[in-house]
Parts: structure tokens; C-alpha cells; sequence
């Protein structure tokens, strides 16, 4: 397996660069995913390791030596594209074996390795068939086996379950899954979808505009963003995010006619700066109630979001609408009266101008 140590890595097309001083060490074993936006930077980076893309600057190394000058087919690195690219006219056993006959394996040996990766990944009944007469989720298989035979020290996939349907996403999500604990292998996944990305990784490494964001375990991004633009990227649905202004102890949020109170001991870090302020808040976060309380205020709703395990439900206050996330059927519809209160240990304070957290990212 490998460790892979990406050093003020900045790449440019042209007068374009798409990554800006990148820097990112991949454990031996770990499984990372790299999320963002379409053009954030994250394909490139991937590539970038892979081979399939040369650096303008900086180093990349694979267990400590570097790699930026070599070859792809030097870096003992496998790649799983979005699209199948199997051969239509091979049989599966064919596909799979393919890398294994490049390198000139001696058949007993090579037939050896392919049943066993056929059996890892459950395809070994489809070893005759051609890719033709497969379902989308085994024809995936079928590529990620085709990376896999030769063992390489990295498996890199780029959206690989990007033209499934929602059903074999998730049965492939959790094959992948099983496949990297059961190899221990080091694996790099690019995606923009937030599911693949909390379900699947050890580490979560977000990219925007060529810019390292945040790296960090699922739980950690998620409730400890660093920043607005991963507070509001990732979750679904998304963070509400409202400027803000304090009085007192209250917080009150532009549009909004009344305040919510927070501890004191909670403010410190709002109060840290002189600019203007964003609050975020998840819609968990977002408490209501059918009665007045103390602490909660007057709400009414505006639209219910049915999704079986539990709602979402929009509330106004004032000119301001928040998204709470509810049990199912709290709400009966809109129009609704209610009272709200935001959760003050769940809350998350920006700097407007920069967006940085400004409690940090912990």
C-alpha cells in the first residue's frame, strides 16, 4: 500500500490555474474523498497523482519518493474512470485480466488472480459473459476488478458511480466500502456528492477553486466547518445562513423582528470581531414548538418538506425564512402558528467579509 504526499502542487491550463498550492498527506491504508463543486479542482488533483496529469509546480511523492516526472503506467497506481471503458468485444474474464497480459503474467497465474477478484466482488458467475449483457452496477465492477487484479499500491476512482441509478449508487457505495476494508487499500475517491462522501470516507478533503478548504473525518466537516463556503456546501439541506447583528445577549437576524437569546459564555467568539457577521445554523438545529416558551419566538410556517423518517419545514419570521428539520407530521401544513428557537451550541458565527468561522473549525 502506499502513503501519498502531495507538496505545494499548483497546476495551470493556460493562464488558468486550477490548483493553488496545494499541500495534502494520504495515510497508508486511509480512505479519502475528495469533494467540491464541478471545476473545484478536485479531477485534476486526482489526476495530478494518477499521472494523467503533469504539475506545474511542487512535488508529489508515493511512499516517499517523488513521482511528478514519472509515467502513470511507472507509478504502480490503478484508476477507475466514470465511464465503464471496457472492451465490448472481451469477455469479462478478458477485461479483467487485460493489465495482467500487458505485463506478460503467465496464464495459470493470471487466471489465479482473476477468479479471486471476481470473487471479491461478487462477479464471478459474469466471468463469460460480455460486458453487453451486464447491469450498470456489473459492468462497474468489472472495471474496479480490472484496477484491482495487479494489486496497486493506490486505488484512485473518479466518480465512479456517477451514471448509476440511485439504487446501485447505494449498493455500490457499500461494496467499495467493503472492498477497502477488506484490501486495506490506500484510496482516493472524487465526488460531488455529499452521501458518497460522508458514507465512504476516512477523511473528507474539500476544494474550491483550486483551493484546499478543509480536510478533515465526515463528522468534523460537518459540524465543525471552517469555513461559509463548507458550511453551506455541505449538508443537505443546507445550513441556513443569515447575517446577523447583536444586542445584548440576543441575536437577531436581519428581517427578523425579535431576537434569540444566547449564554453569554456562547458569544465571546461572535463578539471577536468588528465586521459584519453571518450565522449558521443547521436545520436540526432549528428548534420548534407548538406552545410559547422561554427563549423560542413567533413563527409561522411556510412549506413542509414530507421525507418519510422526518420533515423539513420552513418557518418565517419576519422577512426571514429558516429551515428546521422536524419529526414527521409536527406541522400539519402551512399557515401554520409556531414558535422557534435556535439551538445556541449548534450555531456557527462567520466573519462576512473573509468567511472564516470564527470559532475556528472546532
Amino acid at each position: 500500500m502506499a502513503q501519498i504526499d502531495i507538496r505545494n502542487v499548483q497546476k495551470f491550463f493556460g493562464q488558468h490555474q486550477v490548483l493553488k498550492n496545494l499541500n495534502l498527506t494520504i495515510e497508508d491504508g486511509e480512505f479519502v474523498v475528495m469533494l467540491g463543486q464541478s471545476g473545484g479542482g478536485k479531477t485534476t488533483a486526482l489526476r495530478a497523482i494518477a499521472g494523467l496529469e503533469t504539475v506545474t509546480s511542487g512535488k508529489i511523492l508515493i511512499n516517499g519518493t517523488e513521482v511528478q516526472d514519472r509515467k502513470a503506467a511507472d507509478r504502480d497506481i490503478a484508476f477507475v474512470f466514470q465511464s465503464f471503458s471496457l472492451y465490448p468485444h472481451m469477455t469479462v474474464r478478458e477485461n479483467i485480466a487485460f493489465p495482467l497480459r500487458a505485463v506478460r503474467m503467465n496464464a495459470a497465474d493470471r487466471d489465479k488472480a482473476v477468479s479471486e477478484v471476481a470473487e471479491t466482488l461478487q462477479i464471478a458467475e459474469h466471468l463469460n459473459r460480455k460486458p453487453s449483457a451486464l447491469s450498470g452496477g456489473d459492468m462497474q465492477r468489472v472495471a474496479i476488478g480490472r484496477a484491482l487484479v495487479r494489486r496497486p499500491q493506490a486505488l484512485l476512482m473518479d466518480e465512479p458511480l456517477g451514471v448509476l441509478d440511485a439504487k446501485l449508487r447505494e449498493q455500490m457505495r457499500a461494496e467499495i466500502k467493503r472492498l477497502h476494508i477488506a484490501r486495506g487499500s490506500t484510496s482516493v475517491y472524487v465526488t460531488h456528492d455529499q452521501i458518497e462522501a460522508m458514507s465512504l470516507a476516512d477523511r473528507i478533503v474539500i476544494l474550491h477553486d483550486g483551493v484546499l478548504q478543509q480536510v478533515g473525518p465526515p463528522d468534523e466537516v460537518y459540524l465543525h466547518p471552517t469555513n461559509l463556503f463548507v458550511a453551506k456546501f455541505v449538508g443537505s439541506p443546507v445550513m441556513n445562513v443569515n447575517a446577523v447583528r447583536l444586542e445584548g445577549n440576543s441575536v437577531v437576524i436581519n428581517g427578523a423582528s425579535q431576537g434569540f437569546h444566547f449564554p453569554d459564555q456562547m458569544l465571546g467568539h461572535a463578539r471577536s470581531t468588528a465586521g459584519e457577521m453571518t450565522l449558521g445554523v443547521r436545520p436540526e438545529a432549528v428548534l420548534l414548538s407548538h406552545q410559547p416558551s422561554d427563549g423560542f419566538v413567533e413563527a409561522v410556517t411556510t412549506n413542509i418538506e414530507p421525507l418519510g423518517s422526518h420533515d423539513i419545514v420552513d418557518v418565517r419570521l419576519g422577512d426571514t425564512v429558516l429551515r428546521a428539520r422536524t419529526e414527521s407530521a409536527f406541522v400539519s401544513g402551512e399557515g401554520q402558528k409556531v414558535w422557534a428557537r435556535i439551538d445556541p451550541s449548534q450555531a456557527h458565527f462567520f466573519d462576512t467579509a473573509t468567511g472564516l468561522n470564527l470559532r475556528g473549525a472546532n
